[in-house]
């Protein structure tokens, strides 16, 4: 991480990683949605008080993570697993800005109205927009985290618990994708998506808090 502004985009990104962690929102909201059945989504869904707080904080948490991915561009040069680092991370962010731009009109898991429906195919554009955006996030995510093990898990101690935190993300991601296409499929409800998605969420906020002092000390070596 030599000649790029490090501290600035360290920082860049704790910050980024806690934005992130709409848990915080959900605990100081009192937990409005059931956490077993909820989706983190729904926080931000426009019949929710949190709404507006919920969209804000992934639009801060996305335009930070930005900011640091073009800050270390130039760490990537020469670096296959670096560059597809920062591109699959700047890939999540964007997926993120706009998935804070297209929220769902109500919160299914909070209104059996809601819930018809989606599951009758008339919950209209707003949804399809916000899954397809969620879709290009969550893809960005779990390629952080496969481009974060095969660059970190060879480095020094604090690399190899970052790649570990990253492995945990993959895993935890194509689960939760393995579980809500199953019941998309097959119409079965499943049983607690919703804390799988919030271990998840955990996972994820702090691999965004420590990639970048992870990587330096990987590149350092």
């Amino acid at each position: 991480m030599v000649a790029v502004p490090y501290r600035l985009a360290r920082n860049l990104m704790i910050a980024a990683g806690v934005l992130y962690c709409s848990l915080l929102l959900e605990a100081a909201a009192g937990f409005p949605l059931d956490v077993r059945t909820s989706f983190l989504s729904e926080l931000g869904a426009r019949d929710q008080a949190t709404s507006l707080y919920a969209r804000a904080m992934d639009l801060s948490s996305s335009v930070l993570t930005l900011v640091a991915v073009l800050l270390v561009r130039q760490a990537a040069r020469g670096r296959r697993l670096v560059a597809g680092l920062l591109i699959s991370t700047a890939t999540f962010a964007v997926g993120t800005v706009f998935d804070s731009f297209s929220p769902m009109d109500c919160a299914p898991s909070a209104s059996v109205a809601c819930q018809n429906s989606e599951g009758s195919g008339q919950a209209g554009a707003a949804l399809v927009l916000h899954e397809a955006t969620s879709t290009i996030a969550g893809a960005g995510t779990i390629a952080m985290g496969v481009f974060a093990v095969l660059a970190l898990w060879r480095g020094p101690w604090f690399s190899k618990v970052v790649a570990s935190l990253s492995a945990g993300v993959v895993v935890t991601q194509v689960w939760l994708g393995s579980v809500v296409a199953y019941e998309t499929l097959s119409g079965a409800e499943v049983v607690a998506p919703g804390i799988l998605q919030r271990v998840s969420t955990v996972l994820f906020c702090v691999m965004l808090g420590t990639l970048l002092p992870g990587l330096r000390q990987a590149l350092s070596r």
